[in-house]
């Protein structure tokens, strides 16, 4: 014989409440990241426009052909 089913009670709202701070927490990390590696990539076009477009000789190289890189 099985025994009857227990209905625990909705706490739905409460388990919502309790894991806000771990949600607003990897949110955060998230965005943080995100604007990292924009920020990252921002810069390196930056530098490689002003490297490409500087006066005079600098022998500049792009990253793609100067087998640089990982």
């Amino acid at each position: 014989m099985n025994p009857p089913a227990t209905r625990l009670p909705n706490n739905s709202r409460l388990t919502m409440f309790r894991q806000r701070p771990l949600l607003l927490a990897s949110l955060l990390t998230t965005g943080l990241a995100v604007a990292g590696v924009q920020y990252q990539r921002l810069a390196l076009a930056r530098n490689e426009r002003a490297q490409r477009e500087g006066q005079g000789p600098n022998f500049y190289v792009s990253v793609d052909r100067s087998g640089g890189g990982i």
